[in-house]
């Protein structure tokens, strides 16, 4: 079953013929579409589905701007700035482009709008261009990091951007804030605390990422246990696997939490032998990165990435709620990959007969491919 409207697109304006402007969008390229390759900052996972159309100086969309908005849920407008790109625009390409701008900003959150500006010297003739660009804020390259990372954090921080989009017009837990995302760090004291210090430390330098760690989250006085379950179900798992993971009790229910609530996660493999033991632990659906490089923003990219996923796929969902596709009084339990038996028992039970409402469809939903 598909939704009749695809749940995403991001859309890049830039001086194609501008090398740092490639660069970025080939990080970009890399973080969504499968088989590319941008540098070891960047992991080339499968491919996310999500449509991704370039658009070179001067050049300008066939749609007007709202039929163009309209044939996607939600619709992530980049624009890499340079001097270059403003010198060979058209009046023509900047009526467009300010007509875009003023559609995006009326869809309260839905839409998105990231201009990065790669040259200071571009602000102000940018900004001056049209007047729904004057109260646009910018973001300049240079904070984006180092040189060397700048493409790596520029495809981050849009996927971060599709993240919100999504995360719009979802519905949301009390007490939660809309798009936040919370990364539960799993580990071994014994011989994983150094690394999931250091990746601690390493999501502190993105201010709009938050972590949890238990040492720091736990509150005081309350049932830890209940709270780590809690934090499992409703966090980005992201499960440092060392030496001796598997054998600890509580790294252990952790990932056995994962798997009953399907949380979204990832396998961060530490382990450096040539031999191992035959493991319990149901890790399959768990992509898996390796850090031998010390390459910690790899797995921070990863676990972002299967944040996305998880709402690209509730988008769909929702839109076939709307669209009739799915039946307005069904019980629905949704998953964002293929669910493991722990899952679907769990589902099973959370779906029991409602004597409210006889006959009501029970629908167990997620995305390919079918089980085995």
């Amino acid at each position: 079953m598909l939704s009749s409207r695809p749940p995403l697109q991001i859309i890049v304006f830039a001086d194609l013929a501008d090398g740092d402007a490639k660069a970025f969008i080939d990080a970009l390229d890399a973080a969504i579409s499968s088989g590319k390759s941008a540098g070891g900052y960047v992991p080339s996972m499968d491919d996310l589905g999500i449509q991704f159309r370039r658009f070179n100086t001067n050049e300008i969309p066939l749609q007007t701007p709202g039929n163009l908005l309209e044939d996607f849920q939600h619709t992530v407008v980049v624009a890499l700035v340079s001097s270059g790109w403003i010198e060979k625009s058209t009046p023509q390409f900047w009526a467009w482009l300010g007509e875009c701008w003023e559609k995006l900003l009326q869809s309260d959150g839905a839409n998105r709008v990231l201009p990065i500006l790669l040259d200071e010297r571009a602000v102000r003739a940018f900004l001056e261009k049209h007047p729904a660009l004057g109260a646009l804020q910018t973001m300049a390259a240079h904070t984006l990091g180092e040189t060397a990372i700048r493409p790596a954090m520029f495809a981050l921080r849009v996927l971060h951007e599709c993240r919100l989009a999504l995360a719009s017009r979802l519905p949301v837990d009390p007490g939660t804030t809309r798009g936040y995302l919370r990364l539960f760090i799993s580990h071994a004291k014994l011989d994983g605390l150094p690394l999931a210090q250091a990746l601690k430390h390493q999501i502190a330098q993105i201010p709009w990422l938050k972590s949890f760690y238990d040492a720091d989250d736990l509150t005081s006085g309350a049932d830890w246990k209940k709270e780590l379950e809690a934090a499992a179900r409703s966090s980005i798992v992201v499960v440092l696997r060392s030496e001796i993971y598997d054998t600890r009790y509580w790294c252990q229910q952790e990932v056995l939490w994962s798997e009953e609530y399907a949380t979204p996660t990832i396998l961060v493999e530490l382990r450096t032998g040539m031999n191992h033991s035959a493991g319990s632990l149901p890790f399959d659906r768990a992509p898996t990165v390796r850090v031998a490089d010390g390459n910690l923003f790899r797995i921070v990219f990863l676990a972002v990435r299967e944040g996305l996923r998880f709402l690209y796929f509730m988008a769909r969902v929702e839109e076939m709620k709307r669209s009739g596709e799915l039946p307005k009084d069904a019980q629905l339990r949704v998953f964002c990959t293929a669910p493991a038996m722990p899952a679907l028992l769990r589902a099973c039970n959370d779906l029991k007969p409602d004597p409210a409402a006889l006959g009501a469809p029970r629908i167990i939903l997620y995305p390919d491919p079918p089980l085995r």
